[in-house]
This record gives structure tokens, C-alpha cells and sequence, in this order.
């Protein structure tokens, strides 16, 4: 295979000047030449705790920066407490003016207490006796009593002549001697039989046929 001499290794030569020495590298060059052949895993730890480092960091100058701030106040309230003590200390020490006996206020002379006059009391006007009635007014006349009838009933019923009893109340039985049929056989008016029962069969055929006939009729005023 045939050679250029222009493909041939130039190799410097007794009068040619030396290359220049390459610079060493600087630390933070070398941290990160380091870093960049370090593992992805070292690499992602590396980056995590180089964040917490800053944010640490920082969480400790705001905080002294928030202690910096407050502190000033300090001053300035001791200047106000030196500023009050010096007034107290100077209306302390500042002479009374004393009043010579000569120019003292006179006693003043006493002042008569007045009698407060007395109030006239209001007499109460007479009383004007009530007068007594004369007239007592009557009581009123009782009222009449209903007319008893016979055997007692309070319905006033007798024997003279009225108003036929065609619906008798429901106690009539109560004060006189009904038949068996007294209020079944409802047809009629009230009669007394023979007997001395009273139906409610009067007017009707038939009535008091057991009872020996019918002997008059009941009525009611």
C-alpha cells in the first residue's frame, strides 16, 4: 500500500515549539465533570439535597431577617421610658410654691341653716252618707205550678174533656197501669178499660177487649 507523504504523522521536530501545557482544572470544574460521570440515581440524590440546602437556607435569613426587623422597637421604647422617667423626675424635684400665712383664704362664716316651712296638709273632703232605701222592692210572685193530674202525672192528664192524647211521653207508664200492649198497638189515643189499665188502642175495634172494654178517654189541656 503506498503511502502520501501527506498522510504521514508529523512528528515535531527539534526546532518546532513545544504544545502548551493544558490549564488544571478549577474545583467547581471538577465537581461537575465528577457529577456528569456520576450514576443517574447519584445524580437525582445529588440534585435533591442540594434543593433541601438551599431551601434551608433560605428559611433561616427570613427568619433572622424577621428577628432583625422586631428588635428595633426596642430602642425606642426605652427611649420613652427614660424620656417618662425624666419627667417624673423633674415634676419630683420642681419647689412647691408655699402661700404665706398672710395670704390664706378667710374662713368663711357660717351659713344660718333654713327651716324649710311646713306644708299644709290637704283635709279630706266630707263624706256624703249614702241614703238607705226606703222602698224594698217586692220579690217576685213564684211561678204556678204545673196542675197535677191523675195519679199524680205532671202532664196535668184527667178526665175532662180536651185534646186526645195520640203520642203519650215515654214515663207514662210510670204513673199509670199500661197493658201489655201499650206500645205495640200505637194505632188509637189513650183510653182507660174497664179493668183500670190504660191502652193506646182508643178509637181503634177492639180496644180493651181483655181489659173489659174501654171505660173513658184520657186527655190532656
Amino acid at each position: 500500500m503506498y503511502n502520501h507523504p501527506y498522510n504521514q504523522p508529523t512528528y515535531p521536530g527539534p526546532g518546532s515549539p513545544s504544545p502548551a501545557p493544558t490549564p488544571p482544572l478549577l474545583p467547581h470544574q471538577r465537581l461537575w465533570q465528577r457529577f456528569r460521570q456520576a450514576r443517574r440515581r447519584t445524580q437525582w440524590g445529588l440534585g435533591c439535597l442540594t434543593l433541601l440546602l438551599i431551601m434551608s437556607v433560605c428559611t433561616c435569613a427570613l427568619a433572622s431577617g424577621g428577628a432583625m426587623t422586631t428588635t428595633p422597637s426596642s430602642p425606642t421604647a426605652a427611649n420613652n421610658s427614660n424620656t417618662s422617667q425624666a419627667t417624673a423626675t423633674s415634676s419630683t424635684t420642681t419647689p412647691t410654691k408655699q402661700v404665706p400665712p398672710t395670704l390664706s383664704a378667710a374662713t368663711p362664716s357660717p351659713v344660718p341653716a333654713q327651716v324649710p316651712t311646713p306644708r299644709p296638709t290637704a283635709t279630706s273632703a266630707p263624706v256624703a252618707p249614702v241614703p238607705t232605701p226606703t222602698h224594698i222592692p217586692t220579690q217576685p210572685p213564684a211561678p204556678t205550678q204545673q196542675p197535677t193530674g191523675v195519679n199524680g202525672n205532671p202532664w196535668g192528664y184527667n178526665f175532662t174533656p180536651g185534646t186526645l192524647i195520640t203520642n203519650p211521653p215515654t214515663d207514662f207508664c210510670n204513673y199509670f197501669t199500661c197493658v201489655s200492649t201499650f206500645w205495640t198497638a200505637t194505632n188509637g189515643y189513650v183510653v182507660e178499660c174497664g179493668n183500670g189499665d190504660y191502652s193506646h188502642s182508643g178509637g181503634v175495634r177492639g180496644a180493651c177487649s181483655r181489659d173489659g172494654s174501654v171505660l173513658r178517654t184520657l186527655y190532656r189541656h
